[in-house]
């Protein structure tokens, strides 16, 4: 008698504990299931870094600095920051020329890295109502102040028609200049004798698309 009530406490205890078990299990495995933190996402970048912003602006003139980040010389001239057909910000570069002659501006302060992009366009409006033209030339070599004339391989005019103008570069032009080179270094604006006095510039940017 004591021995067959001994064998039914060790089975009541040996189900116990199978059911414990059975119970942990389970209860793991809903933990698990129900809560993504314990699987996390593998994220995998396929490419290099971040994609280039849509547009990058090299210069918007918006403050002295800007101004003063280009280097003039040549001719009678006066450069100041104007409100007058802005179209990036507030401002924009006015070049007021006091004596119809050539007049040129360097600049190398922007940024250097144009791979990504598809065009560099700028916004150059002509206050006249005569013809007038400019000779953007992109260098590769830092100057503090001016271009190496030799690392200039880039070079091209463009007409000046009265009020605004946009000028659009396909980077594919400039990059078979240099052979796809990676980074620029130096830009210069050569505004030709003819024209019109006062021309306005803004929106120096790069662009995707």
């Amino acid at each position: 008698m004591l021995n067959k009530r001994l064998t039914s406490y060790v089975l009541l205890f040996i189900n116990l504990v199978l059911a414990l078990f059975v119970i942990t299990r389970v209860g793991s495995d809903t933990i698990v299931a129900h809560t993504p933190h314990n699987n996390p996402l593998t994220i995998r970048v396929l490419s290099g870094g971040s994609p280039p912003p849509d547009t990058l602006v090299l210069n918007d003139y918006e403050n002295h600095n800007d101004m003063t980040n280009m280097y003039p010389q040549g001719g009678s001239y006066r450069l100041s920051l104007s409100p007058e057909h802005a179209t990036d910000g507030r401002y924009a570069l006015m070049i007021d020329r006091s004596v119809l002659d050539n007049m040129e501006m360097a600049t190398v302060h922007f940024p250097r890295d144009w791979e990504g992009y598809g065009f560099l366009q700028f916004d150059l409006y002509n206050d006249s109502e005569v013809d007038g033209s400019v000779r953007l030339r992109i260098g590769n070599v830092f100057d503090n102040k001016r271009f190496y004339v030799n690392s200039q391989k880039f070079g091209r005019s463009f007409l000046l028609r009265p009020g605004p103008n946009t000028i659009s570069i396909p980077m594919a032009d400039i990059h078979a200049s240099f052979g796809h080179l990676k980074y620029y270094k130096s830009l210069h604006f050569n505004f030709q004798p003819e024209g019109g006095k006062r021309y306005f510039l803004d929106g120096l940017r790069l662009v995707r698309q």
